[in-house]
């Protein structure tokens, strides 16, 4: 015979969140832990066709992570209260956007404060993981953080599993195998993910050191690479198909770079890296047009622009056909060259002056940049509607429009029966929409009769769940730019041929 409870003998089968936070703080109250006054944990990991190793120091408030997959070493550190992130060729970015909120959440999270703190707590249910763990699921949203979601263990409250919102998907974070070290809670094995499981990376610690002494040069920042000239340097611009190309060399050979402050690296085609004898590594994953996969990353010291050296450590090696339509692409140019230089464009000269960051003389209106997400952010607004968006010198267009930001505030762009457009870009094509903006402001700057394209798929770049859009070079054309990224500033001077649109005849 079935036995039917009712509802409110079911009702009790799960706890509320009080009782789940409760045995949280008594399971940890159990287990005697403590906060080490210092600890060294050292492990490896593995993903994407790679192995490396990593190393996390922790003294006090300091902190440091390494990573190292051969080829590719990045390093995030906590110094003094501010948070920095070298990339794999060395550049330093402070965070103030984007990833410092995420980061806040996630001390949030690690210092247990959600525990103490619940106001800031949102309990949303009894859930099964895909490996079968029990757990119970809450949203976190602290003060001036990121919303991140916990699950915690059934039965034993331990952290299971943390997920968060990352570009154009949810990327996750689980947590096994957890011991006690001289009183210091940690989980051995970790899996980061963002549902695309060829690309997981496993980390696993080996040593954990607790309470000795760290040498104090392990929390210095390093010095981060610079163009290699005394003096700013103007190189020409070649103009095709709407946009700005720059001739480099590598290795005596001379190739055609697209300058593109909407990419995170420097990036070769393959034919580029065969021809300089690169040897790619690993399985990358890059978000374009299209999420794809690379051919991987590959060592190479520099490149030559004019008569100028970028120092690199690595580049991204993928096939780069018609990434801009029909003319032909050797590499891209991106944001290790705006991070290593200050990059002055001007569209009346055709022409790139650039010189070690800083030392170009800034003119017109100055923009704060979040660089978090190694790319040149602002905020602006479309039709009176606020957000962030890309500032994309290696988008031939005027302005592109997220699928989620349109969502998010219905009716804001009336794009119903536009053309069909395609967007082409790293993995393809991506479907659009084209339509018109009546209006977007950049700072003081306003323009009219924008021609948009709304961008309708769910997975890229142009999914992405943060940003609103890119401002594209059939609107930055109107200025003279000079990026100034490794101080989190752009400059904007209306170009000679400045045109808000406003007595435009635009086409429907």
């Amino acid at each position: 015979m079935t036995l039917a409870l009712p509802p409110a003998a079911r009702a009790q089968s799960v706890p509320d969140l009080t009782s789940i936070l409760a045995a949280r703080k008594a399971a940890i109250a159990a287990m005697h832990v403590r906060e080490a006054r210092s600890s060294e944990l050292i492990g490896v990991v593995r993903g994407a066709d790679l192995q490396g190793t990593f190393h996390n120091w922790k003294s006090g408030d300091d902190q440091r992570y390494d990573e190292n997959f051969r080829v590719r070493r990045e390093s995030t550190l906590r110094l003094n209260g501010h948070e920095y992130i070298v990339n794999e060729n060395g550049a330093i970015r402070e965070l103030r956007g984007l990833l410092l909120q995420r980061q806040r959440t996630e001390d949030f999270i690690e210092s247990d404060r959600f525990v103490t703190e619940p106001q800031y707590d949102s309990f949303l249910g009894a859930q099964q993981l895909p490996d079968g763990r029990g757990v119970y699921a809450i949203a976190v949203t602290p003060p001036q953080g990121q919303p991140e979601t916990i699950y915690l263990d059934r039965k034993d409250s331990m952290l299971d599993r943390v997920a968060y919102d990352d570009a154009d998907g949810t990327e996750t974070q689980d947590y096994y195998d957890y011991r006690i070290f001289a009183g210091v809670l940690i989980a051995q094995r970790s899996t980061e993910s963002n549902g695309d499981h060829l690309f997981d990376l496993t980390r696993e610690t080996i040593n954990v050191i607790i309470d000795l002494p760290i040498p104090s040069e392990i929390f210095t920042l390093p010095v981060a690479p610079v163009v290699q000239t005394s003096m700013p340097v103007t190189v020409p611009l070649e103009v095709h198909d709407s946009h700005d190309y720059v001739r480099v060399k590598i290795l005596e050979r001379e190739y055609t770079f697209l300058l593109d402050s909407g990419a995170q690296a420097i990036v070769l085609d393959a034919h580029v890296a065969k021809e300089a004898g690169l040897t790619p590594q690993g399985n990358l994953e890059v978000a374009g047009a299209q999420r794809t996969g690379g051919l991987g990353v590959a060592a190479l010291d520099s490149i030559q622009i004019g008569t100028v050296t970028l120092p690199l450590r690595m580049v991204t090696v993928l096939d780069l056909r018609g990434v801009t339509g029909a003319q032909p692409i050797d590499g891209i140019l991106g944001y290790p060259f705006f991070a290593a230089a200050e990059v002055r464009i001007d569209p009346d000269a055709q022409t790139m002056t650039f010189a070690k960051p800083g030392a170009l003389q800034t003119g017109g209106t100055s923009f704060d940049v979040d660089t978090d997400r190694e790319l040149a952010e602002i905020q602006a607004a479309v039709n009176g509607t606020g957000g962030r968006f890309v500032i994309d010198t290696g988008n031939g267009n005027e302005l592109l429009v997220y699928g989620p930001f349109i969502r998010a505030h219905a009716g804001l762009i009336e794009y119903a029966g536009g053309a069909f457009a395609n967007n082409m870009g790293v993995g393809g094509s991506a479907s659009a929409v084209g339509t018109v903006v009546n209006e977007l402001d950049m700072g003081p700057f306003r323009f009219f009769n924008r021609y948009a394209n709304v961008m309708l798929g769910t997975q890229g770049a142009f999914a992405d769940r943060f940003a609103a859009g890119n401002i594209g070079l059939g609107v930055l054309r109107n200025f003279v730019l000079t990026f100034d990224l490794a101080n989190a500033k752009l400059y904007a001077k209306p170009a000679e041929h400045f045109d808000d649109g406003r007595y435009r005849t635009v086409r429907q």
